[in-house]
């Protein structure tokens, strides 16, 4: 046999033997899943790494806790029951924080990348995937002249838009929270299927909802100088995304059939570029957050029959709830109309309450 082959066959009897050694070596392992959501309510964690010396798992309905390894290598724990919710999640090994590698559902942000449980329960939540017509999500580029470079952002667009194609709707734009991308209010927040629900039900009306990102200074390379920019986030939202969204979906272009609203340093975002933009919204809401008390819309007086809607929820144990509900007395001081909404269960500044006050605030708009 010339050389080359007999390298050449050495070569592949190496590799099979090594495929075969580990498909022994992964018949001996047992299956792992992670995690376990058990009928009662409880959680069970488990995490394989042979070489860690100490794993903690870190999960919202709980907090932290010590995981402990098993007879066959598995560093496992069991916690609950909680509520059925979703809920993030990560573990600690040997003090560094990372991902379940065996959950495919995680957290999309700057920093942190937590997994999600997901606690479904019996019934299904507001967020849950029902047997309903869905609308769809769009993930779209823009070029952003305020920003200089192409942006990014999420369009949902309900069941039966393609199909009535004469049709136009209003459109909700849509904000995360701090170091949270675009993506957020979809992946964690399930805005879509959210909506999908209340519309399937009668509860709300059919509209678009835009998801811009809410921090496009992380666009530019780490140092780059932006003393001097402004607002990019709002410049950006009136110049481009609008207008972008304006000229490729169908949307019905006037203040009666604009909504902003979002969730921490989203609703601070909405609430300002709302209330600095009277001309182009009328309908407003603020899900754990406030804005400044600064602005001249508070003394005009016909806000309150410029706005149609001026919403706002906070958990009571939220860390800004002081904040929160000082603005909300402020414009009770102004005389100016507003729905309020107070939590107690929902752990706090949390996506819990975010999703709560999405459903609560979608079953008004545009109504």
């Amino acid at each position: 046999m010339p050389t080359f082959l007999k390298s050449a066959a050495a070569a592949i009897a190496i590799a099979a033997s090594a495929l075969s050694l580990s498909a022994q070596q992964a018949r001996r392992a047992p299956q792992v899943e992670s995690p376990v959501v058990n009928p009662d309510g409880t959680v069970t964690f488990n995490y394989r790494n042979d070489s860690a010396s100490d794993v903690k798992v870190d999960v919202q309905f709980a907090g932290r806790h010590d995981m402990k390894r098993d007879e066959n290598g598995v560093w496992t724990v069991t916690l609950g029951p909680a509520q059925p919710d979703m809920y993030p999640y990560c573990f600690i090994v040997d003090g560094i924080s990372v991902m379940d590698p065996l959950n495919p559902d995680w957290f999309p942000n700057e920093g942190f990348k937590n997994s999600i449980v997901d606690i479904r329960g019996s019934e299904p939540l507001i967020h849950s995937a029902r047997n309903v017509p869905h609308g769809s999500v769009d993930y779209v580029t823009y070029w952003s002249q305020t920003l200089g470079l192409f942006a990014n952002a999420i369009v949902y667009t309900p069941a039966g838009y393609d199909a009535n194609r004469d049709r136009h709707y209003p459109v909700f734009y849509l904000i995360s929270g701090t170091t949270d991308t675009e993506e957020v209010y979809f992946k964690v927040g399930r805005v879509n299927f959210i909506l999908d629900n209340l519309i399937a039900d009668g509860l709300a009306k059919e509209m678009i909802v835009v998801l811009p990102y809410g921090n496009p200074s992380k666009y530019y390379p780490a140092g780059t100088d932006l003393r001097g920019k402004g607002d990019l986030f709002s410049e950006d939202l009136v110049n481009d995304l609008m207008p972008f969204v304006e000229k490729n979906y169908r949307t019905i272009n006037d203040r009666d059939h604009r909504a902003i609203g979002g969730f921490s340093r989203g609703g601070n975002q909405a609430l300002s570029n709302g209330l600095r933009n009277l001309d182009k919204f009328s309908w407003l809401c603020s899900y754990s957050s406030f804005t400044t008390m600064d602005l001249p819309a508070y003394d005009d007086p016909d806000i309150n029959s410029l706005l149609h809607l001026f919403w706002l929820g906070v958990g009571t144990d939220d860390f800004l709830y002081a904040d929160a509900k000082d603005y909300m007395d402020f414009l009770d001081s102004k005389g100016i109309k507003n729905i309020k909404v107070f939590t107690d269960d929902k752990f706090g500044h949390t996506w819990m309450n975010a999703k709560y006050f999405l459903d609560q605030s979608l079953r008004l708009l545009f109504q």
